[in-house]
């Protein structure tokens, strides 16, 4: 029997938003068809990028950049909080003078690109998916990757500094091995923030016993599996499935944001379409500067016999 009542959907045909694609593009609007792309992509990126969950990404304008005295590279200053100390002193007593100083780093920009991609119009026009979703997926995912490496590697070269203090190695994943580390960053008087880990180590929460997280919480885990929890011992945890840029034997964890750094977006990802003839031409590119200004707001947690 057939169905007894009309259906609507919100999902629009992609052959005809291909349609729509291409006939902006024909029409020399190339610059509408991209703001509608970029329009889909950003979102991709705020959901992609964990390196966007420990430290939110701040929009700027072209008036809040500063000017580089030797070149002229776009950089951002931000000031740090300045040093102060207390004294006892005798009711006779004075409080002893301290010129303070207020420090400040740098925030320089740069770009992150994606591959340039070349293709026919009348080849894009036999795809029954969204060429949009395409390009997102081939490029805008490719940029957040890029994002994640390069700050996890900043991370890394400024915890091989100081790796003594920095770094906690444990045999195990257990609650033990998150305490030493989380009080490796409190005796630096550092707040915890939050914690990244892949996912795959994330898993290792299930085998924790019900002595160390609650009958509770175990009985959940055994039941539910451990994909909706986002805290561990009540630390928000960040999950990447990025295993190739994030080691699988680490967690890192990070003070709140603004005891750690800064990470400003002078152009958020943009869609750039060119057309000569028949082949349409595109890729996607975003400006942005992240600083660290307080590198003791780091910790290490490493297993370096694996899990």
């Amino acid at each position: 029997m057939g169905t007894p009542y009309a259906t609507e959907t919100t999902q629009t045909d992609v052959r005809y938003v291909n349609a729509s694609f291409l006939n902006m593009l024909s029409q020399g609007r190339e610059k509408q068809a991209a703001e509608e792309g970029s329009a889909f992509i950003r979102e991709y990126v705020r959901q992609e990028a964990w390196t966007d969950e420990i430290v939110p990404p701040v929009g700027l304008i072209e008036t809040e950049i500063d000017r580089d005295e030797n070149t002229e590279e776009p950089k951002k200053i931000v000031e740090k909080e300045p040093k102060s100390y207390a004294s006892f002193v005798p009711f006779e007593g004075t409080p002893e003078a301290y010129w303070f100083q207020g420090y400040r780093y740098a925030i320089f920009f740069g770009k992150i690109t994606s591959q340039k991609f070349v293709k026919s119009k009348f080849k894009l026009m036999t795809h029954v998916n969204d060429i949009r979703k395409i390009i997102a997926d081939n490029s805008v995912k490719d940029m957040a990757d890029e994002k994640d490496r390069k700050f996890r590697n900043t991370v890394i070269n400024m915890i091989n500094l100081n790796p003594t203090i920095q770094r906690t190695e444990a045999g195990q994943f257990t609650s033990s091995a998150f305490k030493n580390a989380l009080k490796a960053l409190t005796l630096r008087r550092r707040p915890i923030g939050k914690m990244m880990m892949t996912k795959t180590l994330y898993f290792e929460a299930m085998d924790l016993p019900a002595t160390a997280v609650g009958n509770a919480i175990a009985e959940q885990h055994y039941r539910e599996g451990i994909e909706n929890e986002e805290r561990l011992w009540g630390i928000p945890t960040v999950q990447t499935i990025k295993a190739d840029i994030v080691d699988p034997k680490e967690v890192l964890i990070f003070s709140p944001q603004n005891f750690l750094g800064n990470h400003y977006v002078l152009q958020d990802a943009t869609l750039h379409i060119k057309q000569e003839a028949d082949m349409v031409e595109w890729h996607t590119y975003m400006v942005l500067g992240i600083g660290i200004g307080n590198r003791l707001s780091m910790q290490q947690l490493y297993f370096p016999d694996g899990n």
